[in-house]
Formats: C-alpha cells, structure tokens, sequence
C-alpha cells in the first residue's frame, strides 16, 4: 500500500513540476504576441523529439489573431501547422520560412486545430511545448503575414 501512496505521491509532483515549467516557457515568449492581447489561456503539453502535439483554438470574426509556438530549447525548433475544421490545411510554418508565429484574421466564427511537431532527435528528449494565442482589432493588428480565411 505504501509503494502505491508513494508512486502516486511521486507522479503527482512530476506533472506539477511539468506545469510550473510550462508556465515559464509560455511567460518568457509572452512579448512575442506584441502588440496582440495574449487570449488568457496556457495552451501547453509535453512532447517528445518527433513527436506532435494538437490545440484547439476557438477564431470569432471581427478579430485578427496571432498564434506563436514556443518550447524549451532543448526540444529545438519546433514547427506547426493550422487546420479548418474540414481538416483543410491554412498554414504551414514549414512552408514560410519555419516561421514562429502567423497572423490571420477569419471570415466567420470557426474551431481551428494547430498541431506542433518537435523535430527528431536521436537522443528521444522532451519537454514543454506550448501555443500563444493573441488578439486585437483589425484595424490594430501587427500586419506581416496577414491572411484572411
């Protein structure tokens, strides 16, 4: 009985832990959404080297948005793509440059996937991999990279 408190005790401090460090990626790359305002919400999971880990985010018209992925560094340069919610693709950071961030504003109210993919490592790391969603008026918005959907 002892050995199952203790493993729960142990496992329980891990995933604190986990999220304590999530928070600090997500607070160190916050200036990143400049000048949106930062949506409120941790968007954040542990993924491990070539792996993908998959947001939902919620768009409503009237808005500009700006989503910017953020990881420990050790994880490397992690990229991501935006799909519809017919699984269309709309983005792809792969595609651009390996951008970090993409601003876009929709043309109506729709549920957005974004998936974020660690590159392959040979030694099998992870860590703390998380999305920063950001928002403003149109007619405040950062500019580059604008794209209506």
């Amino acid at each position: 009985m002892k050995k199952i408190f203790y493993t729960i005790v142990l496992m329980c401090s891990i995933s604190i832990a986990a999220m304590a460090q999530c928070k600090n990626v997500v607070k160190k790359n916050l200036p990143k959404l400049a000048p949106f305002t930062h949506n409120g919400q941790l968007n954040s999971a542990n993924v491990k080297s070539g792996g993908t880990v998959k947001f939902q985010i919620s768009c409503y018209t009237g808005l500009t948005y700006r989503v910017a992925v953020c990881g420990e560094d050790e994880l490397g340069k992690l990229t991501f793509r935006v799909v519809d919610e017919n699984n269309k693709e709309v983005f792809n950071s792969a595609s651009n440059n390996n951008a970090s961030s993409w601003d876009f504003n929709v043309g109506s109210s729709q549920e957005l996937t974004v998936e974020v993919s660690a590159p392959a490592n040979p030694k099998s790391i992870s860590g703390c991999a998380a999305l920063l969603v950001g928002f403003s008026e149109p007619s405040n918005n950062g500019g580059g990279g604008m794209r209506r959907m």
